[in-house]
């Protein structure tokens, strides 16, 4: 765990390079006072060897053991005279043990016992034959290293003792290196002490350190947590300039941008659910499986059924779209429960979680469906309801041309249907141009006080004849006074024509037709009602279009022309008023319709 840790990463680095670096400086040091050392004490033994060569040049040279154990004592150090022949003179008692002579550090002295002066070449010993020659050339000679005949490591200097001009012998003083190692190790102990001591002080600092620099970070990565979870008011404090100070800058205008476009992003997210819930056609999306994405409370009306997400599409529906699933758009037409529904679906061009997906635009066109149905009903009507007039016009007038009639009541009777025919004929035309002129609102009316008592009864004394002869009962059911309505009397007779032919045609015989007149709030209503088949009520809404029949089968003998319920309610809405039906099947219908009071009479 804490390896994934920026600050223990951070921690680790700096460490690692204070160590680093204190191991390349206590190395170097070592070595830089190694040499200082080395160089030190070879300067102190030249210095007192020289010291010693100019006073033995200038001694006697009487006993030379006791002047080499003294110079040695003086100079710390073990100290051979040699005479210009290279021969060993005299070597102080501090050079070795050996058998208790001085001569014992040289090796092979042990035979000499405690002569001092031996006459023995000193090659060999701490000098080889060149450095002996050199140092009575002399030259002053320094040397370290390893002598396998003191199996320790010694530093020599060899120094010429000279009389003028002229080398009488030499002077040299050697030295374990011991004494520079014991130096050396207290130095190196004093540097490894202080080294701890500074990767202590470093590691604190170092962890302090990263802390401090790694905290910004830390706040920026809780910050952008939030962001991830939808908060983007989140905002990190801007510490210091630097790098870390212009990121926290940088991250908070970051956070307002985001913060805005988010916004801006949810409220034209919304704009669009607004508007698809608001549609007039439904929105279905749905996988290839059938599980529903989105519906709108559109798309659930004309389907009826519930369309939460995550519900399942019945088969039948599903089938006709499956084909936008696998990436082709289709159009087409799917009739569901008693409903047509125009189809677009195409598929959704984005990965979803749930695989293939489509969208549907789902579009009621039933009531289009059933204007077209009766718009071509329309023209098949017009064409026969023209065509039957106009043949028996043309039959009974080319007999009459011809001399088919043999004699005048016969010639009367052709006479008679070319003129009744060619009077419904005109009454067609008449009521055509009649539903135009309301269509487009040039009706004229000639409006006066019309007393609904009087246009009742007299309309029922003028129908009670013809409803007789199919064997119909008419009753008339008036409220007393009844105020007066403002009105196109001819054309409100009208109305009630067609209302109670329309009723004569749809009631069998035995039957019972009821006109009936009452106030109904601040309107007048009237109703014609009977006991006849009575209307389906998926037809109900189309009665009142022009040439709309209830019962196609009929023959065209009893069957209007089908303008009737149409004219009825163009004439009604003409006079500010409306229409009503209620059917139950099997029971009869029932037609109102109410015109408003006429407004003297009310404050009357």
């Amino acid at each position: 765990m804490i390896s994934r840790s920026i600050t223990a990463k951070l921690w680790l680095l700096l460490v690692s390079l204070v160590v680093v670096s204190l191991l390349a400086i206590g190395i170097s040091l070592h070595g830089l006072l190694g040499n200082y050392y080395y160089r030190q004490q070879a300067q102190t033994m030249l210095d007192k060897g020289e010291l010693l060569a100019r006073s033995l040049a200038t001694g006697s040279g009487g006993d030379l053991a006791g002047q080499a154990d003294l110079l040695g004592r003086m100079a710390g150090t073990g100290v051979m005279i040699i005479d210009r022949q290279g021969l060993v003179l005299s070597c102080s008692s501090e050079a070795g043990p050996g058998d208790g002579s001085g001569m014992g550090m040289m090796g092979r002295g042990r035979g000499y016992g405690r002569m001092m002066h031996g006459n023995f070449p000193v090659t060999g010993m701490h000098l080889e034959g060149a450095e002996v020659q050199q140092v009575l050339a002399g030259n002053t000679v320094v040397k370290r290293g390893y002598q396998e005949a003191f199996n320790t490591s010694m530093l020599t200097v060899a120094v010429p003792i000279k009389a003028g001009n002229e080398v009488n012998g030499a002077v040299i003083l050697f030295a374990p290196e011991a004494s520079l190692s014991a130096a050396m190790g207290a130095m190196s102990r004093l540097i490894l002490y202080a080294g701890l001591v500074a990767v202590l002080l470093a590691t604190i600092l170092a962890l302090f350190a990263a802390r401090r620099v790694t905290r910004p970070l830390k706040s920026l990565s809780l910050a952008a947590r939030q962001m991830a979870r939808g908060d983007f008011s989140v905002r990190v404090p801007v510490a210091s300039a630097d790098e870390l100070g212009q990121l926290a800058g940088s991250f908070n205008f970051l956070a307002g941008e985001l913060s805005r476009t988010v916004a801006a992003l949810s409220r034209e997210k919304e704009k669009l659910n607004r508007v698809v819930r608001d549609m007039t056609d439904g929105v279905l999306a749905f996988t290839a499986s059938g599980r529903v994405l989105f519906a709108n409370p559109r798309a659930e009306k004309l389907l009826g059924l519930p369309l939460s997400p995550g519900a399942e599409l019945p088969v039948e529906l599903l089938e006709p779209l499956r084909a936008a699933v696998v990436g082709e758009g289709t159009t087409g037409e799917i009739n569901w429960q008693e409903r047509v529904l125009a189809v677009r679906a195409a598929p959704l061009q984005e990965e979803d979680p749930y695989g293939e997906a489509a969208v549907a635009i789902l579009q009621d066109i039933t009531t289009q469906k059933k204007m077209e149905q009766m718009r071509r009903e329309f023209l098949a009507s017009v064409s026969h309801e023209l065509r039957t007039p106009l043949s028996f016009i043309q039959g009974y007038g080319e007999a009459l041309a011809d001399g088919l009639a043999t004699d005048e009541k016969e010639r009367q009777e052709y006479t008679g249907i070319i003129l009744a025919e060619a009077n419904r004929l005109r009454r067609l035309v008449d009521d055509l141009f009649d539903l135009n002129k309301m269509a487009a609102g040039h009706l004229p009316l000639e409006l006066a006080e019309v007393d609904p008592r009087e246009l009742v009864t007299g309309v029922a004394r003028k129908y009670q004849p013809l409803l007789a002869e199919h064997d119909l009962a008419l009753e008339v059911d008036l409220e007393p006074h009844l105020p007066p309505v403002w009105a196109d009397a001819g054309r409100l007779e009208q109305v009630l024509v067609n209302l109670l032919d329309n009723a004569r045609r749809h009631t069998p015989p035995g039957g019972r037709i009821t006109i009936s007149a009452g106030l109904a709030g601040r309107e007048l209503k009237i109703s014609v009602a009977d006991t006849g088949r009575g209307i389906p009520a998926g037809e109900l809404p189309y009665i009142w279009e022009r040439f709309y029949k209830v019962d196609k089968s009929r023959s065209r003998g009893d069957s209007g022309s089908g303008l009737g319920l149409a004219i009825v309610k163009g004439l009604v809405e003409a006079h500010g008023g409306r229409v009503e039906v209620v059917s139950e099947p099997g029971r009869g219908s029932t037609f109102s319709f109410y015109l408003p009071l006429h407004i003297d009479s009310e404050n009357g």
